[in-house]
């Protein structure tokens, strides 16, 4: 009875050894070690992705099942891809999240990536959205910029109402400046000027002039 125990322990009884990984492909790595070289998997908790040529520690079984535990070393500046198969969760209770990075930060997907928080805040010297659509729904949009320049082939907007209020105003229409409403009334403190090679006015009822002098011809 001792005796099948012990035998037992020892088939569960697991070892470790250190190796460098010569082969990899995608769930299998080859590591030679003092033992020769031995397939394993990726342990779980072993995000670092290996690669040929690291010095990797590896956890074996006598059933001779083996998982790769850590990367130990890699070659300076070769870079790290941290893996996980499946969805992956960062949680922090308490505190905050800070990645930081030199060179830049790149957020990649093939699918949607959403943001879901109480406020966002971008500073940037400079910024860039290409989109092929973008859709935008909110109650208010507030901005200050020092200057807006547009360039585009159609504008299209279905509003309300338009309030403006500009110290100068400026337009230039290479081909056709079209109105149509049920009313228009134009008011100048000053002076209202309208100049053409050729001027129509059309009224279907009265046309009315009124000033303390009117000069025609």
């Amino acid at each position: 009875m001792n005796g099948n125990l012990a035998r037992k322990l020892d088939e569960l009884e697991a070892y470790q050894v250190m190796g460098t990984v010569v082969h990899a492909e995608p769930g299998l790595f080859i590591v030679r070690t003092g033992r020769g070289d031995m397939r394993a998997r990726r342990a779980t908790s072993c995000l670092v992705e290996p690669r040929i040529d690291d010095f990797v520690l590896v956890a074996g079984a006598p059933s001779g099942a083996a998982w790769v535990l850590a990367v130990l070393t890699r070659e300076e500046g070769a870079g790290a891809s941290l893996v996980c198969d499946g969805d992956l969760e960062i949680k922090v209770p308490e505190g905050r999240v800070r990645v930081a990075s030199k060179e830049g930060i790149d957020l990649v997907s093939q699918k949607d990536v959403s943001v879901l928080a109480d406020g966002v805040r971008v500073h940037a010297a400079t910024g860039s959205v290409v989109m092929d659509s973008l859709s935008y729904l909110g109650g208010l949009v507030r901005s200050e910029i020092g200057k807006l320049r547009h360039e585009g082939g159609i504008v299209e907007r279905v509003v309300e109402r338009v309030s403006e209020r500009v110290k100068r105003s400026f337009r230039k229409v290479e081909e056709v400046d079209q109105v149509k409403a049920e009313r228009i009334d134009y008011s100048a403190k000053q002076v209202m000027s309208l100049r053409a090679e050729n001027a129509i006015v059309t009224a279907e009822e009265l046309v009315k002039m009124d000033g303390e002098q009117i000069h025609l011809g």
